[in-house]
């Protein structure tokens, strides 16, 4: 069986005024797969991500989803979610609330947020923590409640 193609860039580059963060980059990811990036700090990793999830725009080549391309489509409108370094968590919602940020924004109704939150918990190992504040939770806890939120989409 071929693997498809989930996300392909091709040629993809980013400058910042001259100076070069992506230099023609081509990467093909299946879908299925698991992938890491890996490398030195400055060295593009973040950017790349940022470039797929639609945070910055490449200066050139095309970034393609399901094989349509995606460089100029809204992050908002994209079927990609990350998990920020910093975690990005919204310090005045509980961690259920959190989870459910995405769910609400796009007017899921309550009964399938609710069961969607609550199987994203069991996942993480936060069964029980839906409504204690961010601020009460370890860093890895608080890592765990990202990775629900981008998942539970």
């Amino acid at each position: 069986m071929e693997n498809k193609h989930l996300i392909e860039l091709v040629d993809v580059c980013k400058d910042y005024n001259g100076d070069v963060a992506l230099d023609h980059v081509n990467l093909y990811i299946n879908d299925g797969e698991f992938l890491t990036l890996l490398g030195p700090s400055g060295c593009g990793k973040t950017t790349l991500l940022r470039c797929i999830a639609g945070f910055i725009t490449p200066s050139s080549g095309m970034i393609k989803m399901n094989g349509e391309d995606i460089a100029k489509v809204p992050p908002h409108k994209r079927a990609i979610n990350t998990v920020f370094q910093k975690y990005a968590l919204f310090p005045h919602l509980n961690v259920h609330d959190n989870i459910a940020f995405g769910l609400k924004i796009k007017k899921t109704p309550k009964p399938v947020i609710e069961e969607k939150v609550e199987k994203m918990l069991k996942l993480v190992n936060l069964e029980g923590y839906g409504k204690r504040w961010i601020d009460q939770l370890s860093g890895g806890q608080q890592q765990r409640v990202a990775i629900a939120r981008a998942l539970v989409n």
